[in-house]
């Protein structure tokens, strides 16, 4: 199966609304994942190749050409950080593990999420401060993990297992935790529990 074949198959017509502007879309995105994930760059030429397509189709798709290729791969790169940081933070979990297993499963699955995409993320962080895309991919995805973080604060101090405070400066405190996981001496622990 190629990698456009898989691209398809991965995304499928629920994640590519809009037809084949929007598969085509998904399919150079998949691949520019497929390649950072390997081999932590590419190149539009590579993209383009392993998706079985022109790089004409690249600048068509994604007019910030590399770049928008990279927001694409960082934008699902990080649906996965923030579904890994939100979904432990639910009222049941916490009252099933309490508060040190909830923040224990937060921990586990944004670690599990950092080491799938490391070298996403940090092609996609060098190059941060000069794309606009990137940066608003990064906002985007920090509000949804804040506005989880603070439902989950409020449930929990209305439960009386999380003490009482600001609900906002508690949920800043999670998405600051969360983004610290995203590192190497985390992240190559041979024995993260003790850490």
């Amino acid at each position: 199966m190629s990698i456009q074949e898989a691209a398809l198959e991965i995304v499928g017509p629920e994640r590519a609304p809009g037809g084949r502007a929007a598969r085509t879309r998904a399919a150079l995105v998949e691949a520019t994942l497929v390649r950072l994930r390997s081999e932590g760059s590419f190149t539009a030429e590579q993209v383009a190749t392993d998706a079985g397509m022109s790089v004409a189709t690249i600048y068509n798709r994604f007019p910030d050409g590399r770049d928008g290729l990279l927001a694409g791969a960082f934008d699902r790169a990080l649906d996965r950080v923030v579904e890994a940081s939100t979904r432990p933070l639910t009222a049941e979990h916490l009252l099933d593990h309490g508060l040190a297993g909830t923040m224990a499963a937060l921990v586990d699955g944004l670690c599990e999420a950092f080491s799938a995409d490391a070298l996403v993320m940090r092609a996609a962080l060098a190059r941060l401060p000069e794309s606009r895309s990137l940066r608003d991919a990064y906002r985007r995805h920090e509000a949804a993990a804040r506005v989880a973080s603070r439902r989950f604060v409020e449930l929990g101090q209305a439960a009386g297992r999380i003490a009482d405070g600001d609900p906002d400066e508690l949920a800043d405190l999670l998405v600051v935790l969360g983004q610290g996981i995203n590192n190497p001496v985390l992240l190559g622990a041979t024995d993260r529990g003790r850490l």
